[in-house]
C-alpha cells in the first residue's frame, strides 16, 4: 500500500509531516525501499518543510548474465550441473549413459577354485603349493 502512495507522490509538493507519516506506515509494512528513500530526503534537507518530489523507478532484479550455448542446456538457473552432463577440461559435455553389466549368478557365474571358501579362504584339507597352486592334502605322513 505504501509503494502505491509513494509512486503517487511523483511531481507533487508534499509536507514534511506527511512524509514522516508515510515512513511510519512503510515501517509497519516492512517496506524498506520506501523507508530508505523517504528518510534520505528528510535527512538531507533538515531546513525545508515542503518538498517537490520526483520518483525514479529503479530495477529491482539482478542483472546477472545468463548461460549461453551448451551451458544453457547443462546448467540450472542457479548454476548447478544437471544429471547427464559433465565438466571435462573446462567445457560442458553430455555424458554417455552407462550400460549396467549383466549379473553372473547361478550357472553362468564365475567358478570357484577348488579348495577355497566363498570368502576366499582355504578349506580344511587343502594347502598352497609352490607357485600359488592349491592342492588337496591326501595324507599327513611324508614319504621317504
Amino acid at each position: 500500500m505504501t509503494t502505491t502512495k509513494f509512486q503517487q507522490l511523483d511531481g507533487k509538493e508534499v509536507s514534511r509531516k506527511y512524509l514522516q507519516q508515510l515512513i511510519e506506515e512503510a515501517k509497519q509494512e516492512n517496506n524498506t525501499e520506501v523507508v530508505y528513500r523517504l528518510s534520505k530526503i528528510l535527512l538531507d534537507n533538515p531546513k525545508y518543510k515542503t518538498f517537490t518530489i520526483q520518483v525514479k523507478s529503479y530495477p529491482t532484479s539482478l542483472n546477472a548474465p545468463r548461460h549461453k550455448g551448451a551451458y544453457k542446456e547443462a546448467l540450472t538457473s542457479c548454476g548447478r550441473l544437471r544429471k547427464g552432463w559433465r565438466f571435462i577440461k573446462g567445457s560442458v559435455v553430455k555424458a554417455r549413459p552407462q550400460v549396467p553389466k549383466p549379473n553372473r549368478k547361478g550357472l553362468a557365474g564365475t567358478k570357484q577354485k577348488e579348495g577355497l571358501t566363498p570368502t576366499g579362504r582355504l578349506k580344511k584339507g587343502y594347502k598352497y603349493k609352490a607357485g600359488g597352486n592349491i592342492v588337496k592334502v591326501t595324507s599327513k605322513k611324508k614319504a621317504v
